[in-house]
Order: C-alpha cells, then sequence, then structure tokens
C-alpha cells in the first residue's frame, strides 16, 4: 500500500492575484513614513503658531488701524484709500506663497523664515515712525505683508510633512489659533496703550512681541537645514489643466474678495451704523477674532466623521448667508452675535483650505505640495488685494450706508459655494473608491 505524498499547490497565476491600486499602495507608504506629531511635529505647530501670530494675526488687526487712521493720523484720506494698506498686506500674505512654496521644496526652509520673520519685525517697527499715507503703505503694507508671506507658507508646508491626512487640520487649526490670540490682543493693546504712550510706542510695544515670537519660530524652524529636492519653477503646469485644483482656488479667489469686508469695516459700521462710542468700535475686531479660535479647531474635532472638503463648503454656504444677514443687524446685540457668527466662520475659511489641498485629488504628489499651496492661495490673493477697496468706494460711511458692500460680499460668497460644488464632489468619490 503506497504512502501518499502531499503534493505543493500549484503556483498562483499572478494575472489572478488582486492588487491594490497603485495610488492606493502610494497613499499607504506615504502616510506609513509621517511620523504623526511626537515633539518635533508639536514644536512645529508651536512656530507655526508663532508665525500665525506675526503674518495673520497682524492682518486681522487692521481694522483697529483702519478706524484710528480714519479718525486720526489719515483723516484726510478716504476709507477705501486706506484699506488699500490691509488689502496689500492681506495680498501679499498669500501672494508670495507662490514664491515661497517651490523655495521651501527645494530646501530654503531656513532663509525664508529667517528673511520673513525680519521683514515683519522691522515693518511693525518703521509704521511706529510713519505719519504720511505712502509711509504707512509702505511699512505696514508691503513689508510687513510680504514678511508674513515669505514665513507662512514654508511653516504650513512642515506642519504637514509631520502628520497625517487624518490628523493635519487638527495640528494645522492649532497653529492658526495664533492668528485669533494675535488678533485680539494686538487690538486691545494698541486701544489701551495709544491714548496713553502715543501711537509710536504702542506700536513699538507690538513690534517687541513680534520680535520675542520670531525668534521662537527660527529656533525651532531654523535647527534643521529643509529637505533638497530638484529645483523647480513657481507654477505646476499640470495643476492648470485639473479642473478640481484650478476650481478650488477660482472659489478662493471669490471667498477672499468678500472675507476681509467685514474684518475692515467692523468698527466703522458699529460707530457709524449703531452710533456705539469708539472705545467699543475697535473691541468689535477683538470679539470677531476671539470667535474666530473657536472656527479654526473646533470643526475639525470631529476627525474622521466630518471631511475638512465638506467642512469648508458648509461654512462658505453659511458665510453667503452671513454676509446678506449683515444688513439686519441694525441693533448693537444683534450686532455682537452676528460678529460671533462670522468670526468664526472666518476661521473655517483660513484654515480648511490649507488642510484640503494636501489631498491626493488637489496634490497627486506629496514632493509638491508647496508649489501646489503657494499657486491656490496667489490665485485667491488676487481678491485679497481688491475686495475691500471695492466695498470701501461701495459703501458711504458718512453716510453710514454699508448695504452696496454687504450685497458684494454675498454674492461673491454665493459664487464661490458654487465653484465648490464639483472639488468636493471628485474628493468624496476619491475617498469612496480609496476608503479613506
Amino acid at each position: 500500500m503506497g504512502i501518499e505524498k502531499d503534493t505543493p499547490p500549484p503556483p498562483e497565476d499572478p494575472s489572478s492575484v488582486e492588487y491594490p491600486p497603485p495610488q492606493q499602495l502610494e497613499d499607504a507608504v506615504q502616510e506609513k513614513k509621517l511620523p504623526n506629531g511626537g515633539l518635533e511635529g508639536w514644536l512645529s505647530v508651536l512656530a507655526g503658531f508663532c508665525i500665525f501670530v506675526n503674518s495673520w494675526g497682524l492682518l486681522a488687526t487692521f481694522g483697529a488701524f483702519q478706524e484710528y487712521y480714519q479718525t486720526v493720523l489719515l483723516s484726510e484720506q478716504s476709507s477705501s484709500t486706506i484699506s488699500w494698506v490691509g488689502s496689500v498686506q492681506a495680498t501679499l500674505i498669500v501672494l508670495v506663497g507662490v514664491i515661497t512654496g517651490p523655495l521651501v521644496d527645494s530646501g530654503y526652509l531656513r532663509t525664508l523664515i529667517t528673511s520673513g520673520s525680519f521683514l515683519v519685525v522691522f515693518g511693525v517697527m518703521m509704521t511706529s515712525l510713519a505719519t504720511e499715507y505712502y509711509q504707512v503703505l509702505l511699512a505696514q503694507g508691503f513689508c510687513v505683508g510680504m514678511g508674513g508671506g515669505i514665513a507662512y507658507i514654508p511653516a504650513l508646508v512642515v506642519i504637514s510633512s509631520h502628520f497625517t491626512p487624518a490628523r493635519r487640520p487638527i495640528a494645522i487649526g492649532c497653529a492658526s489659533i495664533g492668528s485669533s490670540i494675535g488678533s485680539v490682543i494686538f487690538p486691545i493693546m494698541f486701544r489701551q496703550l495709544q491714548p496713553t504712550i502715543g501711537f509710536p510706542w504702542a506700536v513699538r510695544c507690538i513690534g517687541f512681541i513680534n520680535l520675542l515670537l520670531a525668534l521662537v519660530a527660527i529656533a525651532i524652524l531654523c535647527r534643521k537645514p529643509g529637505n533638497k529636492t530638484i529645483a523647480r519653477s513657481m507654477v505646476e503646469r499640470k495643476a492648470l489643466t485639473e479642473g478640481p485644483f484650478m476650481l478650488l482656488s477660482v472659489s478662493l479667489l471669490c471667498v477672499m474678495l468678500a472675507y476681509y469686508i467685514p474684518i475692515f469695516y467692523i468698527p466703522s459700521y458699529a460707530r457709524a451704523k449703531l452710533r456705539t462710542s469708539q472705545s467699543l468700535a475697535f473691541y468689535m475686531v477683538a470679539i470677531v477674532n476671539a470667535a474666530s479660535a473657536f472656527g479654526r479647531t473646533v470643526p475639525y474635532i470631529l476627525g474622521r466623521r466630518v471631511k475638512p472638503i465638506s467642512i469648508l463648503i458648509f461654512c462658505t454656504a453659511a458665510s453667503c448667508i452671513a454676509l446678506f444677514t449683515w444688513i439686519a443687524a441694525t441693533t448693537l446685540a444683534g450686532f455682537i452675535v452676528w460678529a460671533c457668527y462670522w468670526g468664526f466662520l472666518s476661521g473655517v475659511l483660513v484654515t480648511a483650505p490649507t488642510s484640503i489641498v494636501a489631498h491626493p485629488v488637489f496634490c497627486p504628489d506629496s514632493n509638491y505640495l508647496g508649489t501646489r499651496m503657494g499657486m491656490m492661495w496667489g490665485i485667491s490673493s488676487l481678491g485679497s488685494l481688491a475686495g475691500t477697496p471695492i466695498a470701501g468706494a461701495l459703501a458711504n460711511v458718512d453716510e453710514a450706508d454699508f448695504l452696496r458692500s454687504q450685497i458684494f460680499g454675498g454674492c461673491l460668497m454665493l459664487g464661490a459655494f458654487v465653484l465648490q460644488l464639483w472639488p468636493t464632489i471628485a474628493v468624496l468619490r476619491y475617498n469612496r473608491t480609496h476608503k479613506k
């Protein structure tokens, strides 16, 4: 009786084996490589926090400066002319990213962080010496705006490189709280110090805080050189042919056309329309910016349950409603409630796009994250430049007539919502296919 030997199974036909899609394998490998926090990751968040204070925090304070310039320092200038200072600053913070994005991808992290931090501090100190409109425009508009823009995108790229897509929005949200804290503290400082020690020293006190935060950011981010890749152009031409990326970028152009209208004109609206005291008008800026801190963090605590792209399109629709309902905020109590509502939404509108652009639908190759981020904010920066001067021309502050500016902002947000529909569908379809 023969012994039956176990025969090995026949080799499996390679053509019959099901492999995951190449993009899914690449995503899994990239996510596995990410440290997802740790000491280095959270130190980069701390550095980003400091840079947010020195860029977006200073920018969101401009509403208080605008009110002071209109009534004291530059009273001979129109509100539309003065708003160009803030518009230039807002534009440069995001427009300079078109240049700094590819540079940080090419390993120039130390140079960018150091030079950007220096320009912010230098610009604030020169603003303290300004007495003429052109001096304020050069110092606060161009110098501070350019410095903030040089450091802003590199800080975001470093943070993004330390966290997986699931935790990246939370990390960026924590860093962006610096914007809210800066834009709450600086207007209060300016309001309290300016009557007692004068405009020059009130601004210098803000500048010394900027200097301290700049040194912290430099100490953290400049310890190691950036990762060097091959040299590349400032614009990735392939991105210009991708519908979801371009629609998202153009939608942010519409968002930024409307975004700064309330932030810059809330003090003027409170003083002219609601007849509040000048002191309360100044503090309205702090109220809006304090509410924005919740918008920068709370939506992302939801984690995987609600994706950042869904948060963005929902808040864009809510912002459209907010700008139209601003028309009905004709009492002080109602206006304070409205200001808190808008502040929350404004926090989402500036953080969600940054965490979204790293998605494979908008950035298939993570090595080009800085370039893509710079392109996206560069396109949107044109809205930052033109929005508030147009709103200033449409509004009549002397007669407390802001209706045309409010309608202008609401229509722009409606257009942004429509443009975001297809990118949202593309991201949700990708996530469903790849089970992300």
